[in-house]
């Protein structure tokens, strides 16, 4: 596990391996982690460990205060590149523990995976309260460029955020977060 950023008594670690996932504490009963229920999958535990023996790698961020998982965000490559040859992450999905919604903390999560990558970031929101929460963060429906820079004819309702949108989010946070870096 390598821990990227630290605020609040929160560290902000990317997973790197399969087994790093039984030393986490992930809340899934009341107040707990519910994306995965609505969509009809059981086990965060096992879902995480999955994705982590995908390869590439994906992105696996999870905030953490001790071992208890508080947010947590999944990233991959998309295979296909972009028009201008620039490599495409798609965001799969994003989570903060109900009881601390709104308080920066997926928005940070957001940020920190986009430092890990290079090239644009992709989302497919699925309602929108989440469409809402990437179109404040900088992502355009791809109608909104001039030349949308990837092709998402064959996918609709994804978000593209483009690369300079994202290097002032990460530049602007970098400036913000002062010496709680790692």
């Amino acid at each position: 596990m390598r821990v990227v950023y630290r605020t609040d008594g929160i560290s902000f670690s990317c997973l790197e391996r399969a087994d790093e996932v039984d030393n986490l504490d992930i809340p899934e009963e009341e107040d707990g982690f519910e994306f995965f229920h609505g969509l009809g999958i059981i086990g965060y535990r096992q879902a995480f460990k999955m994705w982590l023996r995908k390869f590439p790698r994906p992105i696996l961020m999870v905030a953490l205060d001790n071992h208890t998982v508080k947010a947590w965000i999944y990233v991959e490559e998309w295979g296909e590149g972009s028009k201008d040859g620039m490599p495409v992450y798609v965001l799969r999905a994003i989570e903060v523990l109900p009881s601390l919604r709104r308080q920066g903390l997926g928005y940070k999560m957001l940020v920190l995976a986009m430092k890990e990558t290079s090239g644009y970031m992709i989302t497919k929101p699925l309602t929108e309260e989440a469409k809402d929460f990437f179109k404040k963060a900088g992502f355009l429906e791809p109608s909104e460029f001039r030349r949308a820079p990837i092709d998402l004819s064959k996918h609709p309702k994804y978000l593209i955020i483009p690369l300079y949108k994202k290097d002032k989010l990460i530049r602007d946070f970098s400036q913000t977060s002062g010496s709680s870096r790692t």
